[in-house]
């Protein structure tokens, strides 16, 4: 029998939100370990693919301002100590038909979270930004703080400054068990075992292994493009995500050297486990991707130059979880699911996540992202 090692905190999971989580946590001067199947930054679950929007003008729900205006400081101040760029702030375009409640929710966000914007008709949208072709009866909300954000590059510099406060990580190796005895948590892989008095679950896509609830999880896929003329970069072309009269919702990136990048939201298969999911891509993959870039951005829409395939792990209401276990349990904390519109948020979950571990009161109200709204 192997003695296990105690820590304050265990965090399993270290993608977007696991690899703050850790940070945070660390900063505290608390005991923590962190543990990952596989080696993160990856490409095998939902953190990655070289940039995400990040944008305050939210559609999904006035609620989520407080959390993001948090997570803007938090990356600013991650930048500062890391001396890392990871945020670039130049705008982005929410893209509906005019009235229509997607556009009027960007809006209210906008509104009540008293964050700089601009309502603009399609042709404003072509004058400010030649490459962009909105149909007449559409209209766009410009975020004026909203932007881009790198991914990879965000879990890396999380998990470097984790270990610069004491951190401890071990990756490559699957959890087998996490199991509660006596106010105590005991995890296990193959090769280790490990104890303390809080573990903290941001394992994605893999969250169902160790707790039961209604998550789905989707296969999503990214393209990029060779862009065919000069207006496609992102001083002159800023992000989008758009909603099309379909009530097909997608979203892109200007070129940042690997091509024009473009996304469909919720609009993939399902699996019942993340290792069941088709990885490899398929020749048709790109289409909706370059039929969506075709109609709103003709110029970025060359050959696809590569085709990534990501996961989305969605609750019903595709809101977030940040809670105890079932709302009660002082051992186990649950971070997930976001259901594809977490990352830009992900470091002020994880400073809330360290938070409830180290029993100190969140920054921010976590009353609309806890375990009573699931099922509601």
């Amino acid at each position: 029998m192997m003695h296990p090692s105690t820590f304050d905190v265990i965090v399993i999971g270290l993608g977007a939100s696991g690899s703050a989580t850790l940070y945070h946590v660390a900063q505290s001067g608390a005991s923590v370990l962190g543990i990952d199947q596989f080696i993160p930054p990856h490409s095998f679950g939902s953190t990655h693919s070289e940039s995400r929007l990040i944008r305050k003008a939210y559609f999904e729900g006035t609620y989520y301002v407080p959390l993001l205006k948090r997570a803007y400081h938090l990356w600013e101040d991650l930048e500062q100590q890391s001396s890392t760029k990871l945020m670039h702030l130049g705008g982005c375009l929410t893209i509906g038909n005019q009235g229509s409640e997607f556009i009027k929710h960007a809006q209210e966000s906008a509104r009540l979270g008293e964050i700089q914007h601009l309502v603009l008709s399609s042709d404003e949208v072509r004058r400010r930004f030649p490459a962009y072709r909105l149909e007449s009866d559409q209209t766009a909300v410009l975020d004026l703080e909203a932007g881009y954000i790198q991914p990879e590059l965000c879990v890396r510099t999380h998990l470097k400054r984790a270990a610069s406060h004491g951190a401890t990580c071990l990756f490559g190796h699957p959890v087998v068990s996490c199991v509660t005895r006596n106010n105590r948590v005991i995890v296990s892989t193959r090769d280790h075992r490990f104890e303390s008095s809080k573990v903290i679950l941001t394992a994605g896509a893999w969250m169902r292994d160790f707790v039961a609830f209604p998550m789905t999880i989707e296969r999503v896929t990214n393209s990029w493009f060779h862009p065919m003329g000069p207006n496609c970069t992102p001083d002159r072309c800023p992000p989008f995500i758009q909603e099309s009269s379909d009530g097909i919702r997608s979203y892109g990136c200007p070129d940042l050297g690997y091509g024009f990048k473009v996304g469909l939201h919720h609009v993939g298969p399902t699996v019942s486990h993340p290792n069941d999911l088709h990885r490899d891509v398929r020749q048709e993959d790109h289409a909706p991707a370059y039929d969506i870039l075709q109609q709103l951005i003709p110029e970025a829409a060359g050959p696809c130059l590569k085709t990534t395939v990501c996961m989305y792990s969605n609750l019903p209401d595709e809101r977030f979880l940040i809670d105890y276990h079932h709302g009660h349990d002082p051992c186990v904390i649950v971070g997930s699911a976001c259901s594809g519109h977490g990352f830009k948020a992900s470091s002020a979950i994880g400073e809330s996540l360290a938070a409830l571990a180290l029993d100190q009161p969140p920054p921010i109200d976590l009353s609309p992202f806890q375990w009573n709204w699931i099922n509601r």
